[in-house]
């Protein structure tokens, strides 16, 4: 088995970058200084605006607009990546196809690739735009198809049980969870499930 015959896919927030500690903080503050809503009343458990106005009542359409601009302004502070993300990543390159996979305002997602310097690492990125019809699903899909790789010669690696979790298991692909699975233990996971040699 070749480096063509086996897909790894990574998700970037939360799983190779820290989103949740350094970047969810500055775009709630954004939205509440954008809209006037005081920020403990906005969910932080959200990944979209909708998400994060969920529970917030009487929201105007002129604080919906102002909270959806401050949210995906593509302002990223300086980010490094999780510990251990690189090793893995360097330790893969070469022995399979290597796939970013994540969704959100491209050129903000762009600019945290750029950021995190992990970019040139990937064989190839793909940027999901938040407000596009369909899932990572669709593009995991897609991506087994273009690669003509079954789904038993791909493993997805993210944080969201909701999205590239559900979506690699419900195609048959592995799926690696992070960080129950510690970035460091992904290599002997991908041995584990045949995917590496």
């Amino acid at each position: 088995m070749g480096r063509d015959s086996t897909l790894v896919v990574f998700d970037l927030d939360d799983t190779l970058i820290d989103t949740r500690n350094v970047l969810l903080p500055l775009a709630l503050k954004r939205v509440a200084d954008a809209t006037g809503i005081p920020p403990e009343r906005l969910d932080a458990r959200g990944k979209r605006i909708d998400e994060v106005l969920a529970g917030v009542r009487d929201v105007t359409p002129e604080q919906r607009r102002a909270a959806a601009e401050a949210w995906y302004r593509p302002e990223v502070p300086s980010l490094t990546p999780l510990q251990g993300a690189r090793d893995v990543l360097e330790a893969l390159r070469g022995r399979v196809r290597l796939v970013l996979l994540t969704r959100g305002d491209p050129a903000r997602q762009r600019r945290k690739i750029e950021q995190c310097g992990l970019g040139p690492l990937f064989d190839e990125i793909v940027i999901r735009p938040i407000e596009a019809p369909g899932s990572k699903r669709d593009d995991l899909a897609a991506l087994l198809a273009r690669h003509r790789i079954g789904p038993s010669r791909c493993g997805v690696i993210g944080d969201d049980d909701r999205d590239e979790i559900k979506h690699a298991r419900d195609l048959g692909c592995l799926a690696i969870k992070v960080p129950e699975t510690p970035l460091a233990g992904i290599l002997d996971a991908l041995r584990r499930a045949g995917l590496l040699v």
